[in-house]
């Protein structure tokens, strides 16, 4: 399995028709949290009840020293980009920056993308940005950022 058939994210905002995959040079480890939406209440004879309407996951991933663009020239010669050919810093930003609302994420769950059609390694889950910052580490012939994005599931 190579590198780029191997990236755990693909972004797509046209409904599952374009996958974009996200780059895993220099990604930190993706975290998962679940929020509940629910309502607690304590009762008279001191018990509790909980009713909860949904459960919904938190996706966080972060990048250090992420190439800003990918498959970059500069005279004559290549310069750093991504290793797996995944999209580079400039790509996420203009994403986010014309993505408002809700768009499709594809986590592969340890297998290679081609391997995983049908045996329920891959899960599409439909996202919204909730946050996005980033940061100029290292400037160069291209330059190097630190990347946080937090997905809700919608």
């Amino acid at each position: 399995m190579s590198w780029q058939n191997n990236a755990i994210m693909y972004w797509s905002s046209d409904g599952g028709t374009t996958w974009n995959m996200i780059t895993d040079h220099n990604r930190q480890p993706l975290a998962i949290s679940v929020e509940r939406l629910e309502t607690k209440n304590r009762m008279a004879d001191g018990t509790m009840r909980r009713y909860t309407v949904a459960k919904k996951r938190t996706f966080s991933v972060s990048w250090s020293d992420l190439p800003a663009k990918r498959n970059s020239v500069y005279s004559g010669k290549t310069a750093v980009t991504t290793v797996d050919g995944g999209w580079a810093g400039e790509d996420i930003e203009s994403f986010h920056n014309t993505t408002d609302g809700a768009f499709l994420i594809k986590l592969r769950k340890g297998v290679d993308e081609a391997k995983a059609a049908n045996d329920g390694t891959l899960e599409v889950v439909n996202v919204m940005i909730s946050d996005f910052s980033k940061e100029i580490s290292k400037r160069g012939v291209v330059d190097l950022w630190n990347l946080d994005i937090s997905l809700e599931e919608v």
